[in-house]
């Protein structure tokens, strides 16, 4: 058993930071924002599925500073959120762990994906969610805008499968794809999104964080 954040743990991995945000390259870029709070086995799981489904380059996790729709009083501090999670995936190459969030003040998904589009018109981004984000969908800031301007896929998640599909929110994000037609989806005009499903990991950062360790 290894504790989730040592006190005192300060990590700085090379490959946890790609040269200019890859910003100049042709690139295809999964991109999935979260508390971490901690990385877990389950975002690896939404990482690869995405990864494999969408034919990706490369994931960045963006470790966001404070999710506004989270209370703080359960919330590790940002910075033992970020080491732990470059920490947990430090041998796992595709994966970049980012505080880009932070550092540029960007404190709502619509934000960040603006910033990221203004920066390069070469790298195809696509906003990756774990399916149980239907909870908090709704309380979204311009969750709209979100999809005009980036690509969205879904992942799976246990208990969210059903009441994803047909809940009437969805069309906030535009035309669904087949997901047998997934790889295609960065040719398509957005708002487009594709529903991906894997099989199902039953874990979760709250059961992480009630015992403080992690496996």
């Amino acid at each position: 058993m290894t504790k989730y954040v040592d006190k005192d743990l300060k990590v700085n991995f090379k490959n946890s930071i790609p040269i200019c945000y890859s910003y100049s390259r042709n690139r295809k870029i999964g991109i999935l924002g979260g508390s971490f709070n901690p990385a877990h086995i389950g975002h690896i799981h939404i990482t690869n599925t995405a990864l494999i489904n969408l034919g990706l380059d490369e994931i960045w996790w963006l470790v966001a500073p404070q999710n506004r729709l989270k209370s703080s009083l359960d919330m590790e501090n940002f910075d033992k959120r970020l080491s732990y999670a470059r920490l947990f995936t430090k041998n796992i190459s595709y994966i970049k762990v980012l505080d880009l969030e932070k550092k540029n003040q960007l404190y709502a998904t619509y934000k960040t994906v603006n910033f990221l589009n203004q920066r390069t018109r070469k790298v195809k981004f696509i906003w990756l969610m774990g399916s149980d984000i239907l909870d908090n969908l709704n309380k979204w800031l311009y969750p709209n805008l979100v999809a005009q301007n980036i690509h969205i896929a879904v992942i799976s998640r246990p208990g969210y499968l059903n009441s994803f599909l047909n809940t009437s929110r969805i069309p906030n994000f535009g035309k669904k794809l087949k997901t047998i037609k997934s790889r295609i989806i960065f040719h398509k005009k957005k708002p487009v999104w594709v529903f991906l499903k894997n099989k199902l990991l039953y874990i979760s950062s709250s059961e992480i964080r009630k015992t403080k360790t992690y496996t």
